[in-house]
């Protein structure tokens, strides 16, 4: 039976995922990837044309799990409950490594490369910006929240809500569990809205 592209790029990022808890990003070459995902070199290089372009879709991937839209009728609860929402979509049972080291990989290649980091930057970290600030938007158009600009209000939840990537990187025994994630999501939803709550 033919996988669709859509269920061999699953196949492959299981397999990216298992090569990295066996033996690091080092050991997640392409052909170990490939042999892992049970398909040849071949169809592997067909779904991703390159080690780094998988990686920056899998780095896609992270991202869409850690921040998504609400639905139509999640917009309906008050802001708190639709905050606490949307930065809590999906924990991620793979834990935070393996998008820590492809960072780090990506940060290495960005002095000879530096469309990656500006590919990084403006795909991932925008996008989720995007999406907090029509998030912020809506709650400042039901009276919930004052905010005179709420894109800048956006950047800060956001830098409030995520731990600082410095320590991990350097450190990664550092890294924060998904239950610190998770606490930190509550006590920086918290502390926002104490400070931008409509009087």
């Amino acid at each position: 039976m033919t996988l669709s592209t859509d269920a061999r790029r699953k196949a492959i990022f299981a397999a990216l995922e298992e090569l990295h808890s066996e033996a690091g990003l080092d050991g997640a070459t392409m052909q170990a990837i490939a042999r892992h995902a049970g398909m040849s070199k071949r169809t592997l290089y067909d779904v991703f044309p390159s080690r780094t372009t998988l990686l920056r879709a899998y780095m896609d991937k992270v991202a869409e799990q850690f921040i998504q839209p609400l639905s139509t009728p999640e917009t309906a609860l008050p802001i708190a409950e639709r905050l606490t929402r949307l930065m809590s979509r999906n924990a991620r049972h793979q834990g935070y490594g393996l998008p820590l080291e492809i960072l780090r990989t990506f940060m290495a290649q960005v002095p000879a490369c530096p469309e990656i980091g500006r590919d990084l930057v403006d795909r991932l970290m925008q996008r989720d910006l995007r999406i907090l600030t029509a998030e912020l938007d809506r709650g400042v158009a039901r009276a919930e929240i004052s905010l005179d600009d709420t894109g800048k209000a956006a950047a800060l939840l956001l830098d409030m809500l995520r731990p600082w990537p410095l320590e991990s990187l350097l450190d990664p025994s550092r890294l924060a569990s998904p239950e610190g994630f998770a606490a930190r999501t509550r006590l920086a939803i918290g502390v926002f809205l104490g400070g931008v709550m409509a009087r």
